[in-house]
């Protein structure tokens, strides 16, 4: 008898407890038929400004996406990994220019040099590999001395060129603060004045012409070319170093730095050691005497994605290197080359191809991302995700993006702390809008947040009958 009673009671329980949470989750979820336009495949993309106030309160504002300008990223072409590379030696012409250079040799001294210099290049050299070297190295110096100057005079002439190329990236960017990206076109032409540098790279009697040379049969000058995506990555890597130090402004003159080399090995004549070199210097100088027909170019609204800084300027080399002997070619047979619509055409290209691999490479250096994978939504839970031990900045932009087959039912928050572990600072910034759209981009420009190291993002389903992820959560220092 006792324990048929004890069973009794405890099914009337079950039974109370069972209409309890019957009670509550028919409270919660959402009557199904009302969901409109499910699994419509629509996105929405909202900007919204975040700045703390004097107050103590946050500022949260919500911006015209027409007035913001967010590129979006896509991949290396892949064309660019399948280019057969021409085989071209060094014409007569291109020897005859590296002669001019020689001031300060014999005319004898000069026809020797030049003649031990073909047979290395034809393959035919009797001195040893030491001595070849010592007379490919002398080549290089020359080489510089006759596309650059003494002084090394810039390279797409340093201004305007690199300078626009390297400042687009705050007009492109808002995110950017003014003052940073002052500093990206203060250092735009660095690396032209310091072309022993880096001296991890380039030794003490070498010169760092920027280059990578690609052609079949050309040969590099030992001590002189193929410093250019070695000296990208270092300088980047530079950057992330002092980001680690939380020095942001020392940050943005390495990238300033960096940049220049994939600027310059966007320029065809950055490809090749000898072979047209005899155009270099005035088919840059046409460049910065026609910007206003140029300027434009660098207008572009996507980037490349950036894996492997290095590598991938290499990408670009072997892109530019199939303009190399069309421009040329139009400057050696056009007398009126300076007007040649082909040739702002093919300029215009390299300039808008060069421009997509600079911004990838600058947000490859200022991201930060979450190292959790996607993060998933279900439906009444709560899911965050997290990015520590991020630089100060006074500008920041943080992507949000989240898949959802109903972005209606979905409450977010960005949270701060300036000490981890600690309190997170939270605001709202998503309070179940957006219907039945299943894709949400929400970009969060932060402002003011100079001691604030960590972030969080948290997530809530407040509703039953759909669910999905977190595939972005990230931070760009600006």
């Amino acid at each position: 008898m006792k324990t048929k009673k004890i069973l009794a009671i405890g099914i009337i329980a079950m039974l109370v407890c069972g209409a309890g949470l019957a009670a509550v989750s028919a409270g919660n979820i959402k009557d199904q038929t009302t969901k409109e336009n499910i699994n419509d495949g629509e996105s929405q993309t909202v900007n919204i400004v975040l700045r703390p106030q004097e107050d103590g309160s946050i500022l949260t504002e919500r911006i015209d996406i027409s007035e913001i300008s967010v590129p979006e990223g896509v991949e290396i072409q892949e064309s660019w990994k399948n280019i057969e590379v021409e085989e071209q030696e060094p014409s007569e012409e291109d020897w005859a220019f590296v002669r001019s250079a020689m001031t300060d040799l014999s005319e004898e001294e000069r026809d020797r040099l030049i003649s031990e210099a073909k047979k290395i290049w034809e393959g035919n050299s009797t001195l040893s590999e030491k001595e070849q070297n010592e007379i490919l190295q002398k080549l290089g110096h020359y080489i510089v001395k006759a596309t650059e100057g003494d002084g090394g005079a810039p390279l797409w002439c340093g201004y305007p060129d690199h300078w626009y190329m390297s400042t687009k990236i705050g007009e492109i960017w808002g995110w950017v603060t003014p003052e940073h990206n002052s500093t990206l076109g203060d250092y735009c032409a660095w690396a032209d004045d310091n072309r022993d540098q880096p001296d991890e790279l380039v030794p003490w009697w070498g010169q760092n012409r920027h280059s990578w040379v690609v052609e079949e049969g050309d040969i590099p000058f030992p001590g002189f070319d193929n410093f250019g995506p070695a000296s990208l990555q270092y300088y980047l890597d530079e950057a992330g170093a002092c980001f680690v130090y939380n020095d942001v402004n020392a940050a943005y003159i390495e990238i300033g730095k960096a940049l220049h080399y994939i600027e310059d090995l966007g320029c065809p004549f950055h490809t090749s050691s000898v072979t047209e070199q005899e155009h270099h210097e005035d088919y840059e100088m046409w460049a910065a005497n026609h910007w206003d027909l140029l300027d434009s170019a660098l207008d572009v609204d996507v980037y490349y994605v950036i894996d492997d800084p290095e590598e991938d300027s290499k990408l670009l080399v072997e892109f530019s290197n199939q303009f190399l002997h069309p421009i040329a070619h139009i400057m050696e047979n056009d007398p009126d080359w300076e007007n040649n619509a082909t040739l702002v055409d093919y300029t215009r290209t390299l300039l808008a191809e060069t421009e997509k691999m600079t911004l990838g490479m600058f947000k490859w250096t200022v991201i930060y991302k979450s190292f959790e994978p996607p993060v998933p939504i279900y439906d009444y839970e709560t899911s965050y995700v997290h990015i520590d031990d991020v630089p100060c900045s006074d500008s920041m932009l943080l992507p949000i993006r989240i898949d959802h087959t109903y972005i209606g039912d979905l409450e977010i928050w960005i949270g701060w702390a300036e000490e981890q572990p600690g309190e997170y600072t939270e605001q709202k910034i998503w309070d179940r809008e957006g219907g039945g759209a299943d894709h949400l981009a929400i970009n969060v420009w932060a402002n003011g947040f100079e001691n604030v190291h960590h972030w969080r993002l948290r997530v809530y389903d407040a509703a039953a009958g759909d669910e999905g992820e977190v595939t972005e959560f990230s931070i760009l220092i600006g």
